[in-house]
This record gives structure tokens, sequence and C-alpha cells, in this order.
């Protein structure tokens, strides 16, 4: 299993003992390309989320390589890593934190806001923080993916290995939960 066209040919036929040598090979590179982008997120997790999704991303478009042995197959490697990280890098980055304490909220505030404004922007803070809170992890988690980060119901159900249908009830019930909390006028 040693020699590169061996083992490309056998994972462009899905054997996943092929799958198992490229992990093992060449591991090192991935998970140095993959900390170089994520390091500033400072987040270990993410990193081995992300390397998984990489040797995951050649596994199912395997027969997309098109180079000769095992150079291009390391130069296409690395470029799916490098693009796979980035894509983590973004998301993460799109990631809206809720403030932690009040000031940090009145800080997103323009500085013309009347007393009026700023107290209702501090009480629907402390209202979205309550509801929010309120949920489940996996339901938190899907609400932040779905209306924060633009993430599809397909998407998160890979995500977070559920069924679709179990992520578009969860939302629902979700905004539902949300409309309840939130005072008719």
């Amino acid at each position: 299993m040693r020699n590169s066209e061996n083992y490309i040919r056998r994972l462009k036929n899905r054997e996943e003992a092929a799958l198992e040598f490229i992990m093992d090979e060449f591991f090192p590179l991935v998970k140095g390309i993959v900390r170089q982008v994520l390091l500033p997120l400072g987040r270990r997790e993410l990193v081995e989320e992300c390397i998984s999704d990489v040797f995951l991303a050649v596994w199912y478009n395997a027969e997309k390589f098109k180079g000769e042995g095992e150079e291009d197959f390391r130069k296409w490697l690395c470029a799916i890593a490098k693009y796979k990280a980035i894509d983590f890098y973004r998301r993460e980055r799109k990631c809206v934190e809720i403030p932690a304490s009040d000031q940090e909220s009145m800080d997103m505030l323009p500085p013309q806001a009347s007393a009026e404004e700023q107290m209702l922007f501090k009480e629907n803070t402390k209202e979205m923080k309550e509801l929010l809170n309120s949920f489940s992890d996996t339901d938190r988690s899907i609400f932040i993916m779905k209306f924060l980060w633009g993430m599809s119901a397909e998407e998160i159900s890979r995500k977070l290995g559920l069924t679709k249908s179990a992520v578009d009830n969860r939302i629902y019930r979700s905004k539902k939960e949300l409309l309840k909390g939130v005072p008719s006028f």
C-alpha cells in the first residue's frame, strides 16, 4: 500500500484502507496547515473538526483528483486543507457574540441614542440573552448556526449528526419559543 499510484487508485475506488493510509501519512501536513490558519481563534476543537472535514472532503471528492502521483496529490490535499480552514475561520469570525455585560451592550448603541433608546436596547438585550439561555445546548447551537452564521438546515444536520427534519423541527420550536417570550403590542 506504499506506492502512490496504489493508494490514489484505491481511494478513487472508495477503499477505506486507502483513506486510513492517507490519514496516517498526511495527518501532520494537514494539521500544520489547518493550525496555521485557525491559530488566531485559539480553539483546539475547531482545528480537530476542520482536520476531520478535510479528510472527509478528500474521501468524497477523490474522483475529482486529476493529478499524476504523490506530489500532485500532496498539492491537492494542501489546497483542500487550506481552503477548508479558511472557510472555518470565516464562519467563526461571522459568529456574533452576545455581549456579556451591560456596558458591552451599551457600547453597541450609536453615541446619539436617547435615554429611552438606551433603556429599550438594554431590556431587549437582557431578554434575548435569557431566551437563548433557556434553550438546550443543541437548540442554541442550531439557532446560532441558522440565524447568525446563515447555515442551511442541511449543513447544520451534517455538522451535528441530526436529520434535516430534526433540525427543521428544532428551528420551528425555537422560533415558537422566542415568539412566546416576545411581548405583543
